[in-house]
């Protein structure tokens, strides 16, 4: 049979592997593409995060976005009920089922959402879009939501599509984005950090949202509810 390798041959094939890993790093190096072992590379600081170009724009529209999501969430089935539609007032089991168009309008908006911003690769821009649209119904809304059925319903459908939709896109996609930035990439304990920031802020907007519905409710201000959330 053959003889067994001898620790000197060992040796040099392990040379001749690092040698072969140093060099393929340097092409990586030329290209802008540098392998890094993630667990090697530490977690960025918070301010270090804050700074990165998005983090707190994101994180403000994120703030705003659930806001007005959670606030419709939670109190729009109590404004339904405080309100007369065509003259008419409704229980609050049936206040509750005219409440559940915002939330479906508000899955097929993050549908949509999500796809135009997978077709053009402009995050940003689908979720200005998104919120643009999103002030003046609150204001049609408010005004024009009494009129009939049909238009309290069509109104709130069309309110969740836009609303909800920059709130699920900046949740998953945006977050992801960001992560490929230089100041984080490979770094799972950055991206996280980037993560929590842009959720927490936007987990702050959605406390604060219903807390100040149910202020006014309890003041018996059930119509001035809706120009909280213009604000």
């Amino acid at each position: 049979g053959l003889p067994p390798p001898s620790q000197s041959t060992a040796d040099e094939d392990e040379e001749r592997l690092i040698k072969s890993l140093q060099h393929h790093s340097d092409d990586s190096d030329d290209e802008g593409a540098i392998i890094r072992d993630p667990n090697t590379i530490p977690a960025i600081s918070f301010w270090k995060a804050v700074k990165i170009p998005g983090v707190m724009e994101f994180s403000i529209a994120l703030f705003f976005a659930k806001l007005v999501c959670y606030t419709f969430l939670f109190c729009l089935p109590n404004y339904v009920n405080s309100i007369k539609i065509d003259g008419k007032k409704y229980d609050p089991e049936k206040s509750a089922d005219i409440a559940t168009f915002y939330d479906i309008g508000g899955i097929i908006g993050s549908i949509v959402c999500g796809l135009l911003a997978d077709k053009t690769g402009c995050n940003a821009i689908v979720c200005i879009v998104f919120q643009i649209f999103s002030v003046p119904l609150l204001f049609i809304y408010y005004h024009y939501g009494t009129i009939s059925m049909a238009a309290q319903l069509g109104i709130m459908f069309v309110l969740g599509f836009f609303s909800n939709g920059p709130y699920a896109l900046i949740t998953t996609a945006v977050s992801a984005d960001l992560g490929t930035s230089e100041a984080i990439r490979g770094s799972a304990q950055a991206l996280a950090t980037v993560s929590a920031i842009i959720d927490g802020s936007g987990s702050i907007g959605a406390t604060l949202g219903p807390y100040i519905a149910s202020v006014l409710t309890n003041k018996q201000w059930y119509q001035r509810r809706v120009r909280v959330i213009r604000i």
